[in-house]
């Protein structure tokens, strides 16, 4: 499976299994920043690697600020983490695609053409 088809894998785990819609509290975070962050990152699920990296990034800095009904803290917590985990494992992915284009000397290579380069290395060395 490629690196597009695990990232809308991702998105549609993400969409199916978290609830985008969090229970306001009486002193949660501020529900714009939250909102703003959370799409950002979603959208980058099916972006390129740098959008990813960006998102990852403002993942794992992020800090809300505190607001008389706010979202859910613990809520919004558990999203941001399911969405990095999201990410971190489509980061693994993209690094993986990147060494084995490097290996194999192909530039943007499809998922096919690695494939095939494998194929025929593996048919040279069994000669």
């Amino acid at each position: 499976m490629g690196a597009r088809n695990n990232a809308l894998l991702a998105r549609w785990i993400y969409s199916d299994t978290m609830a985008r819609d969090f229970l306001t509290v009486l002193r949660g975070y501020e529900k714009r920043q939250v909102d703003t962050l959370i799409n950002s990152a979603d959208a980058a699920l099916t972006g390129d690697a740098a959008q990813r990296a960006v998102a990852r990034e403002a993942l794992r800095t992020a800090k809300f600020e505190i607001a008389l009904r706010g979202y859910d803290r613990l809520e919004v917590d558990k999203a941001v983490q399911a969405l990095l985990r999201e990410l971190d494992s489509l980061a693994a992915t993209d690094e993986f695609r990147t060494t084995l284009a490097s290996v194999l000397r192909l530039s943007q290579p499809t998922d096919q053409q690695i494939i095939d380069e494998v194929r025929r290395l593996r048919g040279a060395a069994d000669r």
